[in-house]
């Protein structure tokens, strides 16, 4: 009992793991990547979302991986994917020296000039010098490449990073590349392009031996959970690692609060609020990824989740999309279908799309993101074009009632969330961001149209009478002095 009151919480949140004995659950992808560099494989591949642990995997390859002839070099590629390539290379090349450990005086390292100016340089003259340094060892690059969820493609200079590491690879016997991707093949399709017939591996889930001991083996029997217990914490993470940690952080501190030595499954309903409140930084880039349509929808099956497991709802179960019937006159029912298709394919809800795919998540979306208050601010986005189309009315033509509400969007570039629907589902119709104005501002702008009309005229007025009146006194002179001439 007091060996867990004075113990640290040995759950691990916030941070990649870097520690092999606390790293669980890896060993499908270990074995897959220490095959293809057994069989020669120059390039490697591994996708997974964001938090999923790929980092944590990136930092225990040179440790796990059983193969003497290599040396590992990790480069975290978020970091450097807005640089030129030139500059890209050149921390490459800095970084490779730094986790070498090779003295910096032994080695001459180009800069982004002279790497612009002699392109093959990098190739040629750099690396021997680090292979001089490797004596019968293969140098390993563990590339981690960033996440973004709503770029579909790699940007132009990874791109042109990645290009030109193929023609490097395939130069240099000795150097191999690992490539860590924050999304699915199919949305990187350029890189597959530059290398196609990469062996793919994803990162994914846990299995249920995986999260028994990433549950189990951190507490090293200090604390011991019962099978309930175990599958309520795999329920609510679905077998997410970051989750899962989430998950037992909590669970350990309110046992060490509490001096128990058991969890059972009550413990673990009693943290869930507790486990939301930590994981409020994960959760935050589920959302800030979606657009505007997104949360909604995403939010729509996460209430008619609630309330079909409340009131046994099968209905409800099976189409979730129903909680939003009532907003089908301006949110269509294909458009919502694709909607939840795309959920699905990023791995936000279940393959069904009916079930948001992680509980923990679906809890956190009722607590901060009710789908009322999701509905609401898809409406304050609607007010706020009608206020912008008040504020900037005379800096654009006259629009007729009858007008397509899409003109008013591509003139003005409102409402990005919008396009970049528009962009990817070419079935979003107008009608769904459809703007209303007040009919006492439409009276509004009319007074004002006609005031200022009535302005000209009374000017135009103004300037001719005094011309027309001096013209009859002119022509009335000599009608008047006739009779004494």
């Amino acid at each position: 009992m007091m060996q867990l009151q004075s113990q640290r919480n040995p759950y691990v949140i916030g941070r990649p793991i870097s520690e092999p004995e606390i790293f669980f659950g890896r060993q499908k992808q270990l074995g897959f990547i220490e095959e293809n560099l057994r069989q020669g494989e120059k390039v490697i591949l591994l996708h997974g979302q964001r938090r999923i642990g790929k980092s944590s995997l990136l930092q225990n390859i040179p440790k796990l991986v059983k193969l003497d002839n290599s040396a590992f070099v990790s480069f975290d590629l978020e970091y450097h994917s807005q640089e030129k390539l030139e500059n890209l290379l050149e921390n490459l090349a800095e970084t490779l020296v730094e986790q070498l450990e090779i003295p910096p005086e032994k080695i001459s390292i180009p800069n982004a000039q002279q790497i612009q100016e002699e392109k093959e340089i990098f190739c040629n003259s750099f690396l021997p010098q680090i292979y001089e340094h490797l004596p019968e060892k293969n140098l390993v690059l563990l590339l981690d490449e960033f996440d973004a969820l709503d770029n579909k493609h790699i940007g132009v200079e990874l791109e042109s990073l990645f290009k030109q590491l193929k023609n490097i690879v395939h130069k240099n016997p000795k150097l191999f590349v690992i490539i860590f991707a924050g999304r699915k093949p199919a949305d990187i399709s350029n890189l597959l392009e530059i290398f196609p017939k990469v062996p793919i591996a994803e990162v994914g889930l846990l299995d249920n031996e995986s999260i028994k001991q990433l549950i189990i083996e951190p507490v090293g029997g200090s604390l011991s959970y019962e099978p309930k217990a175990i599958q309520a914490i795999a329920d609510l993470s679905a077998g997410h690692p970051y989750f899962i940690q989430i998950l037992c952080f909590a669970v350990f501190s309110r046992a060490r609060e509490l001096q128990k030595s058991e969890v059972v499954e009550e413990d673990v309903k009693n943290i869930i609020d507790k486990a939301v409140e930590l994981a409020e930084a994960g959760f935050a880039w589920y959302w800030e990824a979606l657009s505007i349509l997104e949360k909604v929808v995403f939010s729509a099956v996460a209430e008619a989740q609630k309330i079909a497991s409340e009131k046994n709802d099968q209905v409800l179960e099976k189409d979730p999309l129903m909680v939003l019937k009532s907003y089908h006159n301006v949110l269509s029912r294909d458009l919502l279908e694709k909607l939840i298709k795309e959920l699905a394919l990023k791995g936000f809800l279940n393959e069904q799309g009916n079930k948001v795919k992680i509980e923990l998540v679906q809890r956190w979306l009722i607590q901060r993101h009710p789908l009322w208050h999701e509905i609401r601010e898809l409406e304050k986005l609607d007010k706020q074009e009608v206020s912008y189309t008040s504020e900037t009315f005379n800096e654009i033509p006259l629009i007729s009632q009858n007008q397509n509400q899409n003109t008013i969007i591509q003139s003005t570039g409102w409402n990005q969330d919008f396009q970049k629907l528009e962009q990817n589902i070419s079935s979003v119709k107008s009608s769904k961001t459809k703007i209303h104005l007040k009919t006492e501002e439409i009276w509004l702008v009319l007074g004002i149209l006609f005031l200022g009309v009535a302005a000209i005229a009374s000017f135009i007025i103004f300037i001719y009478t005094p011309n027309h009146s001096n013209n009859q006194k002119q022509n009335s002179v000599p009608n008047a002095t006739s009779p004494s001439q």
